[in-house]
């Protein structure tokens, strides 16, 4: 079979994450997509600019900043991580509204910045009597972005394979999907079928809640029809 590739990507082939828990050492990546409609990126320059008699009256300009933005919206989903994080914050100043965010692309590159989480809605009623309750919030960038991972190649995935998840209760286990070809991203996105028995982080860091089966289904993020379910199994000890 041969390789397809990405060609014109779309919107959902790309990954936000966001880390819920950034006054710990570890990160708690949390995707920024059940619920979530629209996530558009705003960016404004600084510039400075000049003239004198070298540049024949003519004004030479320079940029010397970038202010950007993402701004998020959607329908609230109670007991989404990501979400539920944010109502948790939504009264919160300073530093408490900062974290951190990436980007996973649909080639595989994932990129990193520091954001601060400002103009948030979530709590209370927002919209028609009928309509889901609707929420935003912005994300405003702190830093220049760093690169976490290469990108991976231009094709887009074909299989995923991963194997059954043994875990303690109180413990975790990651999970490595295999993803073909090679020059595909191996970026996937995971959900758990009971989460009373087990959770699953964004990353793939499945957690033992209590004694008993369920089922982990994984999907490649660039192309979400290639996915498999394996089994998960928590135990007392």
């Amino acid at each position: 079979m041969a390789n397809v590739d990405i060609g014109f990507a779309l919107n959902y082939m790309y990954v936000t994450l966001v880390n819920i828990t950034p006054e710990e050492n570890t990160p708690t990546w949390a995707w920024v997509g059940p619920g979530i409609t629209d996530l558009t990126n705003d960016r404004s320059e600084k510039t400075d600019e000049n003239e004198d008699y070298s540049t024949g009256g003519n004004t030479e300009t320079t940029v010397t900043g970038v202010t950007a933005s993402t701004s998020v919206s959607g329908n609230r989903l109670i007991g989404d991580p990501f979400q539920d994080w944010l109502a948790s914050i939504e009264e919160c100043f300073g530093s408490e509204r900062r974290t951190q965010r990436r980007i996973v692309s649909p080639t595989g590159e994932v990129i990193q910045d520091e954001i601060t989480v400002k103009d948030i809605v979530v709590s209370g009623p927002n919209g028609a009597a009928s309509d889901k309750q609707a929420i935003s919030c912005t994300f405003a960038r702190n830093d220049t972005p760093q690169l976490v991972s290469e990108a991976k190649g231009t094709h887009l995935p074909a299989t995923v394979a991963a194997d059954a998840v043994s875990v303690v209760v109180g413990s975790t286990e990651s999970v490595k999907p295999t993803v073909t070809p090679a020059t595909a991203s191996d970026w996937c996105l995971y959900a758990i079928e009971d989460t009373s028995i087990a959770r699953v982080t964004a990353d793939g860091t499945v957690e033992g809640v209590k004694a008993g089966t369920t089922r982990l289904a994984i999907k490649c993020a660039a192309k979400p029809s290639v996915r498999v379910t394996v089994d998960v199994t928590v135990t007392a000890s």
